[in-house]
């Protein structure tokens, strides 16, 4: 199992969390880079018709979304989504939508379809924002355990092969999740 990762830091509070992507059209392998905002409030992923059109997207089909402004019959479009961190892909069905930002830098919305394949967590310690997202998921990041406890909540690196589990089952890392 390929553990892979990707942390934004910034030196203040952040109201959106906006990172690079790479989208890139399945079909002829045409892409674009943008920036993607992750949205934990939106079920799935969508890109903005302007990201379509460069890309020469054809729709996949149509369907039924429900955004803040009711619902609305849109194109759905089969893409592949490269992470900025360059190691994290997916192929993706994602729905359009109308542009995300005045000047179009922003191409896409990175919704729970993808957030649900890892982990994913935001602090704000010290009045910096930090967003860390991981996949696949390797352990449960529980903070009133944490508090309950008095332990870390989170280890700070990936457990090495003899270390004890993050999972809380009492084995070592290479005999319980370290082995999938």
């Amino acid at each position: 199992m390929k553990i892979n990762a990707l942390t934004i830091k910034a030196k203040s509070l952040l109201n959106a969390i906006v990172t690079p992507v790479t989208l890139k059209n399945t079909f002829d392998g045409k892409y674009i880079k943008t920036n993607g905002i992750w949205d934990t409030g939106a079920t799935n992923s969508v890109i903005t018709r302007s990201s379509a059109c460069q890309l020469g997207l054809v729709p996949t089909g149509r369907t039924i979304v429900n955004g803040v402004h009711g619902a609305k019959e849109v194109n759905s479009y089969f893409i592949n989504i490269t992470l900025n961190n360059n190691n994290i892909t997916l192929d993706v069905v994602v729905t359009e939508c109308e542009e995300l930002s005045s000047n179009k830098d922003i191409g896409m919305l990175i919704g729970m379809d993808i957030i649900t394949t890892g982990d994913f967590s935001i602090t704000n310690y010290n009045e910096h924002t930090t967003m860390s997202f991981r996949t696949p998921s390797i352990q449960t990041i529980d903070f009133v355990r944490g508090m309950k406890e008095g332990v870390n909540v989170v280890k700070d690196k990936i457990p090495g092969r003899n270390d004890p589990c993050p999972c809380g089952s009492g084995k070592k890392y290479k005999h319980c999740c370290g082995n999938k």
